[in-house]
């Protein structure tokens, strides 16, 4: 029998009170994000056919993050160390369909311990990529983010983990390690090879009242078993074999001036497996530029936007995309905003980006060299 998230978040929050009752000194919260939207896409092309048409639908991913539902749990243990442990569930609002694969904790699923030493935790986690470009990428993992140009960025999860984060004043540092790291996509734990399936990744930033840097290095190693690691939701040529790598790394950083926030990112990628479009190869390297804008108009608007730059070095033909996103959200409360992004996507030789990184499937593509548009509108609420 298979339970929906909804009755399994009514069972687990029935009993929170009790919880909490019988664990004086354990906190548990439920949480989530609801959110949907409407999308205009136009030039989606048809590789089979030739052709290509517009579409209007509901997408998966709507404004600065996606749906999702979780509990977050913290027990102090004295003397300053405390247990936690997060659990998160991501799903798509329009069809109600778990994320990530189908897991019941595909976001996040860990357990550690947190001290003044930093944080210690074991499980399914985010990587240190992901934490270093949380406070630069000003847009988020939104239909209109940097997906479009390289959907590992929201996907930067490792299954059977350990991660390290500390913060010491404005200094913080973090370091991840995964051996199968992706267990649903044929990239599990292979007992018979130690170093087959391999992530790791480190972090270091600096962040002040007005002002903060990071940087940050990634790499996921593949493996021979199976004819090699699914590769695909990183635009990855073929997949990836055990002496193989996907590299990134980052240096990127911001500034604030009262309600203005400006940021510029890099990123530099190499696939040893390299990458491709329908059209051919892109080589085996890229550099992605990123310059981002938020401004708080008032206390209940909010407008921002990025333009952004992928060039791919390798490829057969000169290829690359630029990116133009702007975003507007009217919040009507703390919890509940509304909505409207626009992006266009600038294709040239091989490259066939898509405008929307917030719809996904088979058959949803721009042509290659060729332009996109994307309009959304959407509701959003927390809880």
């Amino acid at each position: 029998m298979t339970l929906k998230p909804r009755l399994i978040a009514m069972g687990i929050a029935s009993v929170l009170p009790m919880m909490a009752g019988a664990q004086g000194s354990t906190n548990v919260t439920l949480y989530g994000i609801v959110g949907t939207g409407i999308e205009y896409v136009n030039n989606v092309y048809n590789v089979e056919t030739g052709e290509k048409h517009s579409s209007v639908h509901f997408n998966n991913v709507t404004s600065s993050i996606s749906s999702r539902w979780g509990l977050r749990g913290k027990e102090d243990l004295g003397n300053g160390l405390s247990a936690a442990f997060v659990l998160e569930s991501g799903f798509n609002t329009a069809t109600g369909i778990s994320r990530q694969g189908g897991r019941l904790f595909g976001r996040q699923a860990w357990v550690g311990l947190k001290g003044d030493f930093g944080q210690l935790a074991f499980g399914r986690q985010y990587n240190m990529l992901k934490r270093g470009l949380a406070e630069a990428d000003l847009l988020g993992s939104n239909t209109h983010g940097l997906a479009s140009l390289n959907s590992y960025i929201p996907n930067t999860r490792m299954d059977n983990s350990i991660t390290y984060l500390g913060k010491f004043d404005g200094l913080r540092f973090g370091a991840a390690y995964a051996r199968g790291r992706e267990t649903l996509k044929g990239c599990g734990v292979d007992y018979t090879d130690q170093t087959a399936c391999q992530a790791w990744s480190v972090m270091l930033g600096y962040d002040a009242a007005n002002w903060g840097v990071a940087a940050a290095y990634d790499v996921l190693q593949g493996t021979d078993a199976g004819g090699g690691a699914w590769n695909e939701w990183y635009g990855a040529g073929a997949p990836l074999l055990k002496d193989e790598k996907d590299r990134h790394w980052t240096l990127n950083g911001y500034v604030k001036f009262d309600d203005l926030k400006i940021s510029l990112i890099y990123l530099n990628r190499k696939n040893d497996a390299g990458m491709a479009s329908y059209a051919g190869s892109l080589g085996d390297r890229s550099d992605m530029w990123s310059l981002n804008a938020a401004y708080q108009a008032s206390p209940s608007v909010i407008v921002d936007g990025s333009v952004n730059y992928l060039r791919y070095k390798d490829a057969d033909v000169a290829s690359k995309s630029w990116f133009y996103v702007a975003r507007a959200r009217y919040l009507f409360s703390k919890r509940t905003h509304v909505f409207i992004s626009a992006a266009y996507m600038d294709n040239k030789g091989y490259a066939a980006n898509s405008a929307s990184s917030g719809t996904s499937g088979a058959g949803f593509q721009a042509e290659a060299g060729e332009s996109q548009t994307s309009v959304a509108v959407g509701l959003t609420h927390h809880f």
